[in-house]
Formats: C-alpha cells, structure tokens, sequence
C-alpha cells in the first residue's frame, strides 16, 4: 500500500518526500507528503480510478495511473483506506489501516 503512494510522491515532488507513521484511535495512520503541484479538488476521487493519469492533468509525470487505485484497494482490503488531504502546493495522502 505505502510502496504506491511513495512511487507517486517521487514522480510528482520535486524535492523530498515526507513519510510518518503515528497510531490514532485504533488505527495506524501513514502520511506521505510532497511539494508537486497538488491534486486539484476536483480530481480527490478521481485520483483513485484506474486508468486516471497526472498527464490529464498536464504534469507530464508519466504513469499508468494505477498506483493510486492500486494503493486504495489494497488498504481497503486489510479494512482501512487512503484518502488525499487539501494542502496545496504539494499533495498529501493519509493512509489508514487497523492497528493490532
């Protein structure tokens, strides 16, 4: 789960990546932070399709645009999640999954 989320910070940022872990109300939660261009409200969710692209995005970061979906479905799968969070500039993506 984390290894696509990292792989996307990497394309998108341009300068380090920031990772951090911390439990939080029965849940581990992960922070995986960049300073790219963000992820425009308008695409939140749809970041998380298979097939959707920064390249529609006109970042030209190359991609297939299934990291993201793969990221969601396998924190998904263990019953947690991933979302994006507002902060621009830079995109910041929480990732949550039961702890214990």
């Amino acid at each position: 789960m984390l290894a696509p989320l990292l792989e996307n910070a990497c394309q998108h940022g341009r300068g380090p990546v920031t990772v951090s872990a911390a439990p939080r109300n029965g849940v581990v939660e992960f922070l995986v932070a960049d300073d790219g261009p963000g992820v425009p409200e308008n695409d939140r969710e749809l970041i998380f399709e298979p097939g959707f692209s920064g390249n529609r995005r006109g970042t030209d970061a190359g991609g297939e645009g299934l990291g993201l979906s793969l990221a969601r479905r396998l924190a998904r799968a263990a019953g947690g999640d991933v979302e994006v969070s507002g902060a621009e500039p830079g995109a910041r993506f929480v990732a949550r999954l039961p702890s214990g």
